[in-house]
């Protein structure tokens, strides 16, 4: 007895299974592209608030000053490095400073605002109030724009406004 039934697929079926997939990946790929741009955004300022809190801590744990500032001049976007000013002439960081730790550059992120530096006194406290407001290159309804300020007694608070 032969088998009726025939073992795979139409071209019509065929045709019909990739206009569903090419609508779904249609819809799917732009809405993705907005997460990963998100996803980057978060991942820096994450990066940014973990070199305050890095500070403070170690400022508090060592019992001395803490400095977190730009590796070039006063353009954050370039990178930071967290350390010690150690002779205290308020030029951070120069040769022989200890640096506890120094962060890429930051390339989805525009600093419209920021400190020339924040210093965290071994108490927690910081020096002065620093506010870093970051724009993503892409703002968009997913992907806002962030404020991170220093309160004085050294916390980080991160806020997310419209672009």
């Amino acid at each position: 007895m032969k088998n009726k039934y025939r073992n795979g697929f139409t071209l019509l079926e065929l045709m019909i299974v990739m206009a569903i997939a090419t609508i779904v990946v249609g819809v799917g790929i732009p809405n993705f592209t907005s997460l990963l741009r998100a996803n980057d955004t978060v991942a820096e300022v994450n990066n940014l608030a973990s070199a305050l809190n890095l500070a403070r801590s170690e400022a508090v744990g060592r019992g001395v000053e803490v400095t977190i500032a730009p590796l070039s001049g006063t353009d954050w976007s370039t990178g930071w490095v967290v350390g010690i000013d150690t002779d205290g002439d308020n030029v951070f960081p120069e040769s022989g400073e200890p640096i506890l730790r120094s962060f890429e550059a930051v390339d989805s992120l525009t600093f419209t605002a920021a400190p020339a530096r924040v210093e965290f006194k071994p108490t927690g406290e910081v020096t002065n109030l620093a506010t870093f407001s970051l724009l993503p290159n892409a703002c968009d309804y997913s992907n806002r724009r962030r404020t991170l300020s220093v309160a004085m007694a050294g916390y980080v608070d991160l806020t997310r406004q419209t672009c």
